[in-house]
């Protein structure tokens, strides 16, 4: 079976992807390390605590960076509401029986890919990822590719040209560039092809189940981050790079030439993305750059939907 780590600054879309990848693809979930990002350090732990009690995740979660590697920390708990878990009603009760790792993330993941081939999905800030390539170079062959959410081909969302990811932690991703592995990016320019709207929040609802009502209430608050009076459809944004794990049949991958600006007043964190290649220089990375919306969203319903409550941590039939 193939191995995967997952990498995240867990707020609600990361909650999400973290029980696509658990559900819906074929791999073995071997770690998940936790970053600051959306939130601090100790909140990204301890979501992540919480999603995979509840859903009877059993790979283990080890705490990474607190900070990025050439800036301060950038968290947009404003945005995401509390612990960037915001919610209409429900919200995740906190962990109580699974722990963080006594290890750290950056030598989890080592340790990891020192066992053997390993896929990385990133869903946040991709510190803990350059720290461990940056600490062991000659384990950059182990990594069989990163899936990262982040960046845009197109603009951006923190800024009119970054992505928050990308935003958060520049220098990260340049690391990760320079390393040579097999990157692709699931920037902004696709999942903005994937809406999440109000269907999906009563689909939910309407299951009767208390997990389904749980994450509709977690939808719902993400549907009115902008307007708190009138939902509208917003990009579906981690699970899309998990989706992609589960059914890479649904999209479509161009190979790029790619770069992320450290210095630009009005640019720093933007990911360029150079599509004339080889003629403009060679490919380092894939970006996606199509995908089918309304087919991704509702396998990852469908998986929402069958993804059951686990109140004793054991994972329930579906």
């Amino acid at each position: 079976m193939r191995r995967l780590w997952m990498d995240c600054d867990t707020g609600f879309d990361d909650a999400l992807a973290m029980i696509v990848v658990s559900r819906a693809t074929d791999y073995h979930l071997v770690g998940i390390s936790t970053v600051v990002g959306n939130t601090s350090l100790e909140n990204t732990t301890a979501n992540t605590l919480a999603v995979v009690e509840a859903f009877g995740i059993e790979a283990p979660v080890y705490r990474g960076a607190a900070k990025p590697l050439a800036q301060d920390p950038q968290t947009i708990e404003d945005l995401l509401g509390g612990a960037a878990m915001g919610t209409v009603g429900r919200a995740f009760p906190p962990a109580a029986r699974r722990t963080v790792e006594p290890l750290d993330a950056i030598s989890a993941l080592v340790r990891a890919l020192e066992a053997g081939p390993l896929t990385i999905l990133g869903t946040g800030p991709l510190t803990n990822i350059a720290m461990a390539l940056n600490l062991r170079p000659d384990l950059a062959d182990r990594v069989e590719r990163l899936v990262f959410m982040g960046g845009s081909a197109t603009t951006g969302n923190h800024t009119a040209a970054a992505e928050f990811n990308t935003f958060a932690d520049p220098e990260s991703l340049d690391a990760v560039l320079r390393s040579g592995i097999p990157i692709e990016m699931f920037g902004l320019n696709v999942t903005r092809q994937v809406p999440i709207r109000t269907a999906e929040e009563d689909a939910l609802r309407a299951s009767g189940q208390p997990h389904a009502a749980l994450l509709a209430d977690h939808v719902g608050f993400y549907l009115r981050m902008i307007d708190k009076v009138t939902p509208r459809p917003m990009a579906l944004h981690d699970p899309t790079a998990a989706a992609y794990l589960a059914w890479p049949q649904l999209f479509e991958l161009q190979d790029v030439r790619m770069a992320v600006e450290l210095h630009g007043t009005h640019t720093r964190g933007e990911t360029v993305c150079e599509f004339r290649v080889p003629r403009k220089g060679q490919p380092n990375a894939r970006a996606a750059v199509c995908a089918d919306g309304e087919e991704v969203m509702r396998r990852v319903l469908d998986v929402l939907l069958g993804a059951r409550w686990a109140p004793d941590g054991q994972e329930e039939a579906t």
